[in-house]
């Protein structure tokens, strides 16, 4: 019986490697910093609730946007039937349009326009709307595969706004998934302020530009298409739109007050261009979310797409907004349903607590097995222990976030690796009873154990990807380190124990095994 060098020395390397990830991890910060650069080991992230910080739960408002989507149909088929001079579109004569939250109706006077305003409306909808004839009468409204799709693009350009604007605060592992049909749930370990995170979050940063109605603030005559926000009187269109942004950054003015700057693509360049070379000497309002963040007045035209915002902000609003503008207006509104804050001392007494359970309970593990099977118990725990260092060591390289269900996931990993150990080492008892040689005992140990090892971790694992999937928060935690685990221990147990078994057998020129 041989054992491959090439297997020895990449077991060696492995566990080696392994250990020099994991091992700072438990080291003092002070004493991990002394360490060469290359040494230190990738950090383990720790969960909300070892290490404390801020949990929000976000609902949103995805409805709305699809009841204003529905509101807007309308307009598109108004549009749409009145023709594109520019392109040579002729008006289709029509009737009754009227539109509510669920759909929007027309009647189309001439039966021969029907296929021509169907055309048209479905181009415009990039055929996401369907359309129901009555004779004459036209039903628009849109399928219920688009409005599924609707709302999970809602929900999953919110999540990728507010993940942008959290990374922005320098939050380190941050946990952001979607909840259910519409809620967002947002974890951040080790977060010192999340009041001001949840301000940031929650809101829409929706940016709209006006000019500011002169004569309405003078004569206080407010017509049909003006509005007063904020005291001010502003014209309801918009005049450029934050959409364009493309970039905002904090900056500070001649006074050396807080300021952002705003860059805008080429259309809202244009957009923006045309505004103040076409207002010299007026005002216009900057509203953020239906309030007036400032309305300055326009000293000359900007055609460089670059503006800049002031209103008395300080150092922290400045940033809060450019990262707002930076990271896009959320497409919904989101309304906090649920908060905590895990205090840090709460997360350290769950390490303490934790760490003791786990360290007793493999402690017990380790003495039985030396008790029950000598040894071959030693070679047992020897390959237990590497096991766990592999755990850990995938946790810190994938950047999973361990958590305490992580651990509960850990300890029940080390009595399926036990128990896996033990039907190994049956299979060798029995091979001891007839007699046959070590060699052969440690063979048949592992090829009668084999096939019900496979059987128990597969579906273990099977279930935990199931967990994984399915689940949320803890019991995902739990499934990351069980399947980890499984993993590992299938990789420990089947590889590293049978050639340590191998290496002994050869080197120690046993002839048979005692058990």
């Amino acid at each position: 019986m041989k054992v491959s060098k090439f297997k020895f020395f990449s077991i060696l390397t492995i566990a080696l490697v392994a250990l020099a990830i994991v091992l700072p991890n438990f080291m003092s910060d002070k004493t991990r910093e002394q360490l060469p650069e290359v040494l230190q080991g990738e950090p383990i992230a720790l969960g909300l609730d070892l290490k404390g910080g801020a949990y929000i739960l976000l609902e949103a408002d995805i409805n709305s946007v699809v009841k204003e989507k529905n509101n807007q149909i309308k307009d598109v088929v108004r549009k749409e039937l009145r023709g594109d001079k520019e392109k040579g579109e002729a008006m289709i004569p029509y009737a009754n349009l009227t539109g509510t939250a669920n759909y929007t109706t027309v009647v189309i006077k001439n039966p021969n326009d029907i296929k021509e305003a169907k055309r048209r409306i479905q181009k415009a909808t990039v055929d996401e709307v369907e359309m129901v004839l009555d004779e004459n009468k036209m039903k628009i409204f849109y399928s219920d595969a688009s409005i599924e799709k609707m709302k999970s693009d809602i929900l999953n350009s919110s999540i990728e706004i507010v993940r942008r604007r959290v990374d922005s605060l320098g939050n380190k592992e941050p946990s952001i998934q979607k909840q259910g049909e519409n809620r967002i749930m947002v974890q951040l370990p080790g977060a010192d302020n999340p009041e001001r995170v949840k301000e940031l979050i929650g809101k829409t940063a929706k940016m709209t530009f006006h000019m500011v109605d002169e004569e309405a603030m003078q004569t206080g005559n407010v017509p049909m298409d003006s509005e007063i926000v904020d005291g001010i009187v502003i014209k309801k269109r918009v005049a450029v739109s934050g959409e364009n942004l493309t970039d905002s950054r904090v900056a500070y003015d001649q006074n050396g007050r807080p300021a952002v700057t705003t860059t805008f693509n080429s259309i809202g360049a244009r957009a923006f261009a045309k505004l103040t070379s076409e207002n010299v000497g007026k005002r216009f309002a900057i509203v953020l979310d239906g309030k007036v963040l400032s309305a300055p007045t326009i000293q000359e035209a900007i055609t460089g797409g670059y503006g800049q915002i002031t209103g008395g902000f300080t150092t922290e609003q400045a940033n809060d907004l450019s990262t707002m503008l930076r990271s896009g207006a959320l497409p919904c509104e989101l309304t906090v349903v649920e908060e905590r804050t895990v205090g840090a001392g709460l997360g350290a007494d769950s390490i303490e607590k934790g760490s003791f359970a786990s360290i007793l309970g493999l402690a017990l593990v380790l003495i039985f097995m030396i008790m029950t099977y000598g040894v071959l118990g030693i070679f047992s725990d020897i390959v237990l222990l590497l096991n766990i260092v592999l755990i850990f060591t995938g946790l810190a390289i994938t950047g999973a976030t361990l958590t305490l269900p992580g651990i509960a996931g850990i300890a029940l990993n080390i009595g399926m690796a036990v128990d896996a150990n033990i039907l190994i080492f049956e299979g060798m008892r029995e091979g001891s009873k007839r007699g046959v040689s070590a060699i052969k005992s440690i063979e048949d140990g592992f090829s009668n154990a084999f096939s019900a090892i496979m059987d128990s971790n597969i579906t273990t694992l099977a279930s935990a990807l199931i967990m994984f999937q399915f689940g949320s928060g803890p019991i995902k935690g739990f499934a990351v380190t069980l399947s980890m685990g499984i993993l590992t221990s299938l990789f420990t147990n089947i590889t590293c124990l049978k050639m340590i078994l191998e290496l002994w057998a050869k080197t120690g020129k046993t002839k048979k095994i005692d058990l």
